[in-house]
């Protein structure tokens, strides 16, 4: 089915007065903020705990980074899954399922005997991700225009202050208790909190899609991502030649096909593949790829050149803490930046503000290619960088919600997080090869020009993602009529 869609363009018109209890509405996105915060706080708290991790259970630095892919392979399937269901059954019913069951593997992981234990907690943490897509739908059922936009720059601005709180929180805690199962505990109180929140102060979405359900348009796309996302997974530590590697990328081009002319074909599909072929959506999701390849493909790279030893001829030496300490103004203006996000389309529109956005990220990554030499510059140049991924996380989300078919909401959001993670995991794979490749002589150490060539390929990541944001198509109804 194909709707019409919101311009992407327009100006935020006033909430309608056809909306009922739009205070309330307003109350429980104060509460779902409180959800996306403990959220960021799941995704900053661990990372910090793998070595512990893998010290409690005797396993290797390859066995501990499988905690990572798990929760990544576990997403790639249920986001769109708990997105669609929540399109066809209600939002916050499916909020529930899916914090429920993060919930569980919490407390798993946290009471786990083994690693294999643990690793099956993190697949449980895989509907984490459908969070903040479903929240979004929620918010966009009950509330329209501008309103609406600042309430998914809250949710996300809150989102990553809870990041950058968690990387913080999780080692100090642990310095607290000296045992990681204790420390780990602390995710999963937090959690049980955000579910008496869902089930007691969140209301439900009214508009629903057809209730048939494609089960084979389900079955195809869960097997394509997860074909897809277990080789991105795999690819920085054994390369794009293993057979563990291509195998899978041809398998998931191949299955992904047959998926493609079955969702074409059925009446009611579990992806509308025509709606997000609109000039309306696709540019959208593809500058959501190219953000991430900013985004994601960076983080690693950035954190090895700040604690590279500068008798390399670059980096500063720092410490793990320090590594933390130098990346926090990126993660703080970021949050300042998803929270300026509304008053910047006000006057720019909603695609002027992801493009300045994207501009934004794309200075900030130039100017490390041309100087990197000292750390003062440094900080400053990836928090510029940084106001622009918060201008773009919460300028995105939106663009996709608003032009979005109205029974859509929820997919067209949980597609979005999904491009996010393929186009992330892709990045940091290409970026762990030249890495790996541009090597200085006769060590194993990357050569300077390799972050250069990964920074600049960030850079110019942002300006095609402003470019995509402004051929995002104008027309169609206004956001005012997009009504139930």
């Amino acid at each position: 089915m194909s709707l019409p869609v919101a311009p992407a363009d327009a100006p935020a018109p006033a909430d309608g007065p056809q909306r009922s209890s739009l205070r309330g509405a307003y109350g429980a996105v104060g509460f779902m903020a409180f959800v996306e915060l403990i959220s960021g706080i799941h995704q900053g708290f661990l990372p910090p705990l793998l070595p512990e991790l893998g010290s409690l259970h005797g396993t290797s630095a390859g066995a501990v980074g499988w905690v990572v892919s798990m929760q990544l392979l576990s997403a790639a399937v249920a986001v769109p899954v708990l997105t669609k269901l929540g399109d066809m059954y209600g939002h916050r019913r499916l909020l529930r399922i899916a914090v429920a069951v993060t919930l569980a593997g919490a407390v798993l992981i946290a009471l786990a005997p083994s690693m294999p234990v643990v690793l099956a907690g993190r697949f449980l943490m895989g509907p984490l991700s459908a969070w903040l897509p479903l929240e979004i739908a929620i918010v966009h059922d009950r509330i329209r225009g501008e309103g609406a936009r600042r309430a998914i720059g809250l949710l996300i601005g809150c989102m990553l202050a809870g990041f950058a709180l968690g990387s913080v929180l999780g080692g100090w805690v642990q310095g607290l208790t000296g045992d990681v199962r204790l420390t780990l505990l602390l995710p999963a109180v937090l959690t049980l909190a955000c579910l008496v929140v869902t089930f007691r102060l969140i209301p439900e979405s009214v508009v629903r899609a057809a209730r048939r359900l494609d089960g084979p348009g389900f079955v195809g796309l869960a097997a394509g991502l997860l074909l897809l996302q277990f080789p991105l997974s795999q690819v920085a530590t054994v390369g794009w030649g293993a057979t563990r590697v291509w195998l899978p990328l041809l398998l998931a081009a191949l299955v992904l096909g047959v998926w493609g002319w079955w969702e074409l074909r059925t009446p009611e599909p579990a992806i509308d593949l025509r709606a997000l072929a609109s000039l309306r959506i696709w540019p959208v999701m593809l500058a959501s790829m190219m953000y991430a390849i900013a985004l994601f493909g960076s983080q690693s790279p950035n954190s090895t050149f700040l604690g590279t030893e500068s008798s390399h001829g670059y980096g500063f030496g720092l410490s793990a803490s320090g590594i933390a300490w130098a990346t926090l103004p990126q993660t703080l203006t970021a949050v300042v930046g998803a929270q300026l996000h509304t008053r910047i389309a006000r006057r720019l529109g909603l695609r002027g503000s992801v493009a300045l956005g994207a501009v934004v990220l794309a200075l900030g990554y130039g100017a490390v290619v041309v100087h990197d030499s000292d750390l003062t510059f440094f900080v400053l140049a990836i928090a510029v960088g940084g106001f622009g991924n918060g201008l773009l996380s919460g300028g995105l989300p939106s663009l996709v919600a608003e032009n979005a078919p109205e029974d859509q909401t929820g997919i067209a959001a949980g597609l979005y997080n999904t491009v996010r993670t393929l186009a992330g995991g892709l990045a940091g794979g290409v970026f762990a090869v030249v890495l790996g490749n541009m090597v200085l002589a006769g060590t194993d150490i990357p050569a300077a020009t390799a972050y250069h060539l990964v920074w600049g390929c960030c850079a110019a990541a942002g300006v095609v993602a402003a470019l995509l944001a402004l051929f995002v198509a104008r027309g169609g109804t206004t956001v005012e009529e997009k009504k139930h």
